[in-house]
Order: structure tokens, then C-alpha cells, then sequence
């Protein structure tokens, strides 16, 4: 292009054959009108070429957008592919986790309602294999003898390690198992999905069987994936026989500590009642003291029984709470008598203050709960302060109330051992006494707990140890 006339140029040439052809010099005219030509020639086949390069260009520039626009679409795509699936994941996540906050087998068919909701089902439906639930017979979840029906079970679900069905209706030999009702039948049409849960402990048995079952019988197909669906039956599965080892084990629990009490109840009635009789008719001061003592003992083993049954209802969390008003200043009274004998050994003494200052007489400080409750929680932990503060130390009690909540701190001289501080509520946690049976803080803090309240303990070599006791002015029982 750096080669092509210059328009001025080319006009100052074409004035000068004008001037050549005025004046008759025909050769040097015809010479200059073939350099024009020439000229013109060489633009024109440029501009052609040029021509030609815009049209190749605006071809690709076409394509291009074409490819942007086709790329755009694709990307479009794909972004809502992936949303569609975060959030299907996410409610398979969802679902899950209200699996895994299953606790009794009667929230079952509330949880199957929430998840026909999260995940957009028509129907869901969980059949249980009758043997499973023989220690439940007032279960609501259906069941079916799967043994008589496993040709039927197997010949449907796939085998391996999952094994499910995914497709029509039609093609299930009897689908009213898999969903516990009569009117589902191979011409009920629609789709479904069915999944048999494996028991964890013994590979290969079923427990149950869940189904999806949906109108459209296009929904459900064999070529859709299947990994959520999968996933979520296995955890529905295992929580599932959680809940039911976990009730069985309860309800076995229950029944042994039931008939332990009875077969132990039983012959304490003799141990209690024959003492009685027979130092009606004792002379003997030393041998009526003898009696009392196996009587009292009689009373302390009935008490042992009904404590140890206490702590297991509050344990499973289902002891009723009976408050009543409560005045703590007659119950440490009478624990203070209880006590007499340890507190006499230790030289010591038990103060009580109300807002830091010394009970008054005819001084009350009421709250509500459990009379006899608190007593075994106050009993054991001022007994535990009397066992383990220094010879010659006063135990104290100090009442108080502040911003809705009463407190109650009993304190001691003594430390507590460095191998108990950290599992001091804890169950059977006992240091240096032989016939501690680690039960005392332990129970107070199921009490408290009962009560709506907590127990916490503070200790040191040189302070001593408070056990501080914090309870609602109104009782919360624990649900």
C-alpha cells in the first residue's frame, strides 16, 4: 500500500496529460496516461483485496460472536446446573441432619412429612421388618413379615451393595409392600424409588424398607442419578437402629432395674417389719439396739432403691417434677440433726446465713421444688463438706437470691483431690473413701438439672471448696 499514488498526486498527474494532450506531446502523453492507468490498476486491485479481507474479517468476527453467544449460553447453563444441584444438595443435607436428630420411633412420621416437604415428594412411606419392632408394638410405623415376603423383596431391588428399585410402578411385582397399602398395585401407574435399609450389624438383613412414590411416571427412571437418594437411605438406616437399640436398651434397662427393685423391695420388707416385732417383745436394751440398727439399715437399703431409680428416670429424662413450697432453713435443720455423729467427730459445726448473715430464729427462706429431692441434694453435699473439711472447721450454707435466681453455697475447708476436680459430677467419681459410692455430687446435679438449675464447684488448697447450687425462682422441669 506504501507503493500507491496519493490522490493529490494522482490528480496532479491526470492535470498534466490534460496539459500533454493541449499541447500535442502525444508520446510523453501516452506514456503518462499508462503510469495512471498502471496506477489506477494497482489501487483497484488493493482496494478489491482490502475488500475482500473486510468481508473474511466480518465473517470471523460473526463466528466469534456467534461462539460468545453460544459460550455465554453454555456457561448460563452450566451456573444453573450447578445451582440446581448445590441446592438439591443442600436439601439432601437438610434432610439428613432431621435424620440424625431422631430420638424415638414416634417422631418418625412427623419427620417423614418434613421431608416430603424439603425434597418436593409426592409420598414417602418406611416399612419396618415386624421382627425388628417386637419390643414395640405401639410403634406407628407400618410393618410387614418381611420373611414371607422376601421373593418378592429380592426380585425387585437390585442386588448389591445398595440395593434399590428405580422406575415405574408397573415393573414391581408387589409394590403394596414397599408401601404398606393396599391400593398400590403394579397398575396404580406412576414411579417410584425404593431402597432397602441394611442393618449395619449384619450386612445383607433388612431392617425396612423405604419408598418414594410419585404420580408422573417419569420422575423416577433407571438412567437418573442416584448418589443423594443413596446417601440419605444410609443415613436414614443407620439412625433408624440407633433409635431402635437405643429404646430397646432403654425398655431392657427399664424392665431390669424394675425387677431388681421388686426382688430387692421383697425381702427388705422382712428386714424392716421383723425388727419391729421382735423388740416389742426384747427386753434387752443391747439386743433392741441391735434391731434398730438392722432396721435402720433395712430403711437406708429401701432408700438406696428408690435413689438409684430416681437418677435413672432423671438420667432417661423422664422423671415428673412435684414442686411444692420449700423452706430451706427446717430441711438443713434437719439435715444438721442427720449429721450430728460426723459433724461431733469432726468438732465441727454447721452455719447457715441468709444473705450472708446468720439465720434468725423462726428465720424461713422458701422456694419451690421437690421436698424430698432436695434433701438427698443438700444431705450429700453438706455430708461430703463435713467428710472433707479439716478437724475443728465449720461448714457453712449461705442463702441468697439475686436477679431471679436463688443460690445456695456450701463451703468447706478442705480441697478436693487434684484426680477428682475435673470429674467431680460425674458418675461414680470418688477419691479416698472406701465405701463412696460416687453418686452423691452426681445425683446433685441431675437434681438441679431436674429443677431447671446447674451445680458448680470452685476449690483450692487455701480457700477451700464452695459447691454452688443455682435454681430458678420458678421451677423449670426438665421436658
Amino acid at each position: 500500500m506504501n507503493s500507491l499514488p496519493k490522490p493529490s498526486e494522482l490528480g496532479a498527474a491526470l492535470d498534466r496529460l490534460k496539459e500533454l494532450l493541449s499541447t500535442g506531446e502525444t508520446e510523453q502523453a501516452q506514456e503518462l496516461s499508462q503510469t495512471i492507468f498502471e496506477s489506477y490498476a494497482l489501487s483497484r486491485d488493493e482496494f478489491l483485496r482490502m475488500e475482500d479481507f473486510n468481508i473474511e474479517l466480518r465473517n470471523r468476527v460473526a463466528e466469534l460472536e456467534d461462539s460468545s453467544k453460544n459460550l455465554e449460553k453454555s456457561l448460563k447453563s452450566t451456573v444453573q446446573t450447578y445451582r440446581e444441584g448445590v441446592e438439591v444438595f443442600q436439601k439432601f443435607c437438610d434432610a439428613s441432619n432431621m435424620v440424625n436428630r431422631l430420638k424415638d420411633l414416634n417422631e418418625v412420621p412427623k419427620l417423614l412429612d418434613e421431608i416430603c416437604g424439603i425434597l418436593g415428594l409426592e409420598r414417602c412411606t418406611i416399612v419396618l421388618d415386624r421382627s425388628v419392632c417386637t419390643d414395640f408394638p405401639d410403634q406407628p410405623l407400618p410393618t410387614a413379615i418381611f420373611k414371607g415376603y422376601m421373593r418378592y423383596i429380592d426380585s425387585t431391588l437390585r442386588e448389591g451393595d445398595s440395593r434399590f428399585y428405580i422406575g415405574p410402578v408397573s415393573r414391581m411385582m408387589r409394590p403394596d409392600i414397599f408401601f404398606a397399602d393396599p391400593d398400590i398395585t403394579p397398575e396404580a401407574g406412576g414411579s417410584c424409588f425404593s431402597y432397602g435399609l441394611q442393618d449395619k450389624f449384619y450386612p445383607g438383613r433388612l431392617i425396612g424398607l423405604f419408598s418414594i412414590h410419585d404420580s408422573n411416571p417419569d420422575r423416577y427412571h433407571p438412567e437418573m442419578a442416584t448418589d443423594y437418594l443413596e446417601h440419605f437411605c444410609r443415613t436414614l438406616s443407620s439412625a433408624l437402629q440407633d433409635v431402635i437399640n437405643h429404646q430397646r436398651a432403654v425398655r431392657l434397662r427399664e424392665d431390669v432395674e424394675r425387677i431388681t427393685r421388686h426382688d430387692l423391695k421383697t425381702p427388705l420388707n422382712a428386714v424392716i417389719n421383723l425388727p419391729h416385732l421382735l423388740s416389742s417383745d426384747e427386753s434387752d436394751p443391747e439386743r433392741k439396739e441391735i434391731l434398730k440398727m438392722i432396721q435402720e439399715a433395712g430403711y437406708k437399703m429401701t432408700k438406696l432403691i428408690n435413689r438409684s431409680h430416681d437418677i435413672f428416670r432423671m438420667e432417661a429424662g423422664t422423671y415428673e417434677l412435684e414442686p411444692s413450697e420449700v423452706d430451706l432453713v427446717k430441711q438443713l435443720g434437719r439435715i444438721r440433726t442427720d449429721l450430728g455423729d460426723i459433724l461431733l467427730r469432726k468438732d465441727s459445726g454447721l452455719l447457715v446465713k441468709i444473705e450472708g448473715e446468720a439465720v434468725k430464729p423462726g428465720e424461713e427462706f422458701n422456694i419451690k421444688g421437690e421436698e424430698l429431692l432436695l434433701f438427698s441434694m443438700f444431705g450429700n453435699l453438706i455430708k461430703n463438706a463435713a467428710e472433707a473439711t479439716p478437724k475443728g472447721e465449720p461448714i457453712s450454707v449461705d442463702l441468697h437470691r439475686k436477679e431471679d435466681k436463688v443460690y445456695m453455697e456450701v463451703h468447706n475447708s478442705g480441697a478436693v483431690p487434684e484426680d477428682v476436680r475435673t470429674s467431680f459430677f460425674s458418675k461414680y467419681s470418688t477419691s479416698g473413701k472406701k465405701q463412696g459410692t460416687g453418686l452423691g455430687t452426681y445425683s446433685a446435679r441431675l437434681i438441679a438439672g431436674v429443677h431447671g438449675g446447674k451445680v458448680r464447684m470452685k476449690t483450692s488448697e487455701v480457700k477451700g471448696t464452695t459447691v454452688t447450687v443455682e435454681l430458678p425462682e420458678s421451677e423449670k422441669a426438665q421436658n
